[in-house]
């Protein structure tokens, strides 16, 4: 588990540097009502920077232990990761065709029939108002998305 840690520790080490990197391409200062765009994400960087060293010397200073039983997915659960993988593939391929919502109702449909094993009068309700509900949120908030060839 010690490797696992470490690996994954070192991973966000390197997104922090990379985060950091990028905010100095942007503005720190702003105007005279606030930071500009490179505040943020600068200082977020660096707090997920020192967070990854701090686990980093943890996870060193402790001893080797074996992975626990069941850490790697068996043959089932590397089926249920790779059909979640091809879903969103899926998606990607069909957000344009099909628009935001419908993308998403096929999407929720699949996970939660398929991984989550839900009913159909479970999966319907909340297939539905997931997708065409955070459609709707969007679209309160001015985000843009595919409406695709239906016009939804």
């Amino acid at each position: 588990m010690r490797r696992v840690n470490r690996i994954v520790w070192g991973i966000l080490l390197a997104f922090g540097a990379f985060v950091v990197y990028e905010s100095l391409q942007l503005s720190y200062y702003g105007t005279d009502f606030g930071p500009g765009p490179g505040f943020f994400s600068f200082w977020l960087g660096v707090l997920v920077i020192a967070l990854s060293l701090a686990e980093l010397t943890w996870t060193l200073r402790q001893p080797a232990d074996p992975l626990p039983k069941g850490f790697l997915p068996d043959r089932q659960g590397t089926a249920r990761i790779l059909s979640i993988i091809g879903a969103l593939a899926a998606s990607l391929l069909l957000m344009a065709p099909l628009g935001f919502s419908l993308t998403m109702l096929g999407f929720c449909v699949f996970l939660l029939r398929s991984v989550g094993r839900f009913s159909w009068w479970a999966v319907l309700p909340i297939a539905g108002l997931s997708s065409f509900g955070l459609a709707y949120v969007f679209r309160m908030l001015y985000v843009l998305l595919p409406t695709g060839m239906l016009g939804i």
